[in-house]
């Protein structure tokens, strides 16, 4: 019988571990994936475009969430709402293109996420980080002014749960889905090498976990500078 349950737990044991293990390399074929798509559709504008520029970028994120809805004991308790959370965003970019109109692919790793209380007024918290990769059409009908929009791919890095115990007990870490995707608009101007950004983004897919779905939105404000 000692035998057995010990033989029973080390093939659990690997069962989780190979379970996780699968998880982050499913997670990680994505990522390539993604960024091979990004990478050739660069190369493939790059011969042709008149101009390519090179950059860095980082800003604010005010994150909320919509269609928010709490299932299970979470709906007893806690309001079908949600305040937003101040987040920040860092990456790179580049631009391939005419004067008038181009094609901007970015990697960022941005944060996401909202807040919520329940029927004591107890506060609770999401946040989720992301590798966010947006593939915008940039048109520029008038220096030193600029308009995007375009999709946006995200691969979810991790997430944090915090807030009373009824809410973390429910909500654990690493079960939320690792993708979503939504849209951008945005505008902004270049002024030489900076440039000034202001984005809103929806969240077109439903972000899930046990007891809980919503669809991520953020307000962005970025500063980027062109490297060459």
């Amino acid at each position: 019988m000692i035998l057995s349950t010990i033989g029973y737990t080390e093939l659990y044991s690997t069962g989780s571990a190979f379970a996780n293990f699968y998880q982050i390399k499913t997670k990680n074929n994505q990522m390539k994936k993604l960024l091979i798509i990004v990478v050739a559709i660069c190369s493939s504008l790059s011969v042709k475009a008149q101009k390519f520029d090179f950059g860095i970028k980082g800003g604010v994120n005010f994150a909320n969430a919509s269609d928010i809805k709490f299932s299970g004991s979470l709906s007893e308790s806690y309001k079908q709402t949600a305040d937003g959370v101040t987040g920040y965003h860092l990456g790179v970019w580049a631009e391939l293109g005419s004067s008038s109109i181009s094609f901007q692919p970015e990697l960022l790793y941005s944060n996401k996420g909202f807040k919520t209380t329940n029927e004591m007024g107890e506060e609770a918290e999401v946040k989720l980080n992301y590798l966010d990769i947006p593939l915008l059409v940039k048109f520029k009908p008038i220096s030193p002014l600029h308009l995007v929009a375009g999709p946006q791919v995200s691969l979810q890095l991790a997430d944090k749960i915090s807030g009373p115990s009824d809410f973390t007990s429910v909500l654990t870490a690493d079960n939320f889905k690792n993708g979503d995707w939504g849209a951008i608009v945005g505008a902004g101007i270049t002024l030489s090498n900076i440039q000034i950004d202001a984005r809103y983004v929806w969240g077109l897919s439903k972000v899930t976990s046990d007891n809980l779905e919503f669809k991520n939105k953020m307000f962005q404000i970025s500063l980027a500078y062109r490297l060459f």
